[in-house]
C-alpha cells in the first residue's frame, strides 16, 4: 500500500509528545526492537507498518495479520525518525498508570527529576539487568514515550515497568511497608560499607539538583566511593554501581 499525505502527516506526528498524548500511542522502529515487543507481548500493537521486501511478512500474517500494514521503503523513510530506517516501524498503545506493587522483598527504582532521555533509557535497560521490575519516575522526569527514551532502553521499555507521580507520597507508601528508602548522594555514607535491606526504594536524583530535599529528609544518603579527580558520575552509571552493590 501507498500511504497517503494524511497518514504519513500522522505517523510522523507522533514524533510530538503532544501528538503522542493524544493518541495514546507511541512508536518503536526497527526489526530488533519490534522483536522484543513481540517477545515480551506486554503492550497492545496498534498498527505495524513493514516494508515489501522483509522476510518477516509471511510469519507475521499468521499472527498479526489484522494489524500488518506492507508499505515501500520510500514511504518508511518519510515517517520515520531515523536516517536510515530498518524495515518496520509500529505504533504501540500506552499502558494506563498503575500502582506499585510493594508485597514482595525487591528493590523499586525512584527517580527524581531525570530528563535527559538518554539517560532514563540506558537506566531503564539497566534495571532490567539487575532484576528490578518496577521504577517510579516524578512528572517532571523525561516522558517514557520520548523516542530517545524508546531506543536506548534496546527493548528493556518492554520488561520493566516504568510509571510517573508524585514521588514523595510514593516514599512515604514505601515506608509504610518497611522499605529502605535509600538515596544516592555525594556526601552519603560509603555503599561498599552498607548492610542493605531486601526491601529497598534507591531514589536517583539529576547530575545538576540531585535528590529534592523533601525527600532526601526521608532518606538514608549513600554514595559510590571515589578514587580519582572526575567531579561527578552520569546518573544511569551511578545507578548502574549502586544496583550492583544492592544486588
Amino acid at each position: 500500500m501507498s500511504l497517503s499525505k494524511n497518514e504519513i502527516k500522522f505517523y510522523k506526528s507522533l514524533q510530538q509528545k503532544k501528538f503522542r498524548d493524544q493518541e495514546g500511542l507511541f512508536v518503536i522502529e526497527g526489526v530488533k526492537l519490534f522483536q522484543e515487543l513481540l517477545e515480551a507481548k506486554t503492550f497492545e500493537i496498534d498498527q505495524i507498518l513493514i516494508v515489501e521486501e522483509s522476510d518477516l511478512i509471511d510469519e507475521l500474517k499468521v499472527e498479526h495479520g489484522k494489524y500488518l500494514n506492507v508499505i515501500s521503503n520510500k514511504d518508511l523513510e518519510r515517517i520515520s525518525s531515523f536516517k536510515n530506517p530498518n524495515q518496520v516501524f509500529v505504533t504501540v498503545e500506552q499502558k494506563k498508570l498503575k500502582a506499585l506493587d510493594y508485597t514482595e522483598d525487591q528493590t523499586i527504582l525512584f527517580l527524581d527529576n531525570v530528563r535527559d532521555p538518554g539517560n532514563l533509557g540506558t537506566i531503564i535497560r539497566t534495571a532490567d539487568w539487575f532484576g528490578v521490575t518496577q521504577i517510579r519516575c516524578s512528572e517532571s522526569s523525561v516522558e517514557l514515550y520520548n523516542p530517545k527514551v524508546v531506543q536506548s532502553s534496546m527493548g528493556s521499555i518492554f520488561r520493566v515497568d516504568v510509571t510517573y507521580g508524585d514521588l514523595l507520597s510514593e516514599v512515604q507508601a514505601a515506608k509504610a511497608e518497611n522499605f529502605s528508602i535509600l538515596a544516592a548522594d555525594m556526601d552519603g555514607e560509603d555503599l561498599t560499607n552498607f548492610d542493605f535491606n531486601s526491601k529497598t526504594v534507591l531514589v536517583m536524583g539529576s547530575e545538576s539538583h540531585g535528590v529534592s530535599d523533601e525527600i532526601s529528609a526521608l532518606s538514608t544518603a549513600i554514595t559510590i566511593p571515589k578514587k580519582g579527580k572526575a567531579e561527578s558520575l552520569n546518573v544511569a552509571m551511578a545507578t548502574g554501581i549502586i544496583l550492583s552493590a544492592i544486588k
